[in-house]
């Protein structure tokens, strides 16, 4: 339970701060615990700061998980559009950690920066999985193309960051007529290409 409160604490002054300008005796203040006792449960700020970066990365992947539980039954068309519409009010909930995650990918400490790639490669990866997973199940086998799919996705994942740095910049404002003119190129960009696909050779 302590180590939850720390991570908020320190989410909420990186953020804030930068991840110099933020102390461990300022996160523990925050928290209303003694500066040892983060030591409990981090060796060192440094320990604090990736866990930090890992809840804030997770925690739109479980959002991402419960959203596409709700739309399972939706065809690809709407579920991908349902997304790219919930990137608002994802953001209006959970803004820290968005801004958070925006902040330090663009500016890591130069010391970390090698280890925050590889883990948001990891996360990047895990999205496009469970994105993938729409495609395979809801598109019948036979007109179903793997290295396809995954282009398709490789330029979803762009428009997704596109639309969460919208919400960083601009908030509400403007979102959801970008939503419409993005979705219009992109899934007529997927149609064409499928058309293009499926269509005799000459």
């Amino acid at each position: 339970m302590t180590a939850n409160l720390i991570i908020e604490a320190g989410l909420k002054l990186f953020t804030q701060h930068g991840y110099e300008g933020a102390s461990l005796a300022d996160i523990a203040k925050e928290v209303g615990i003694h500066k040892s006792s983060i030591y409990t449960h981090f060796k060192k700020k440094e320990d604090l700061f990736l866990a930090v970066f890992d809840y804030a990365m997770s925690d739109y992947r479980e959002h991402l998980k419960l959203l596409l539980a709700t739309i399972q039954h939706d065809s690809i068309e709407d579920s991908l559009y349902k997304i790219l519409c919930n990137v608002g009010q994802y953001y209006n909930q959970s803004a820290e950690k968005v801004v958070f995650q925006k902040r330090f990918l663009l500016f890591p400490p130069s010391f970390l920066q090698d280890e925050m790639k590889s883990r948001f490669a990891f996360f990047d990866d895990s999205l496009i999985q469970m994105l993938f997973t729409i495609f395979k199940e809801r598109t019948p086998e036979a007109e179903f193309h793997s290295h396809e799919v995954k282009g398709w996705l490789n330029a979803y994942s762009c428009v997704l960051d596109g639309l969460f740095s919208h919400m960083v910049y601009y908030g509400n404002v403007g979102f959801d007529e970008k939503v419409n003119s993005i979705w219009k190129l992109y899934w007529g960009g997927i149609q064409h290409s499928t058309l293009r696909s499926n269509s005799p050779s000459k």
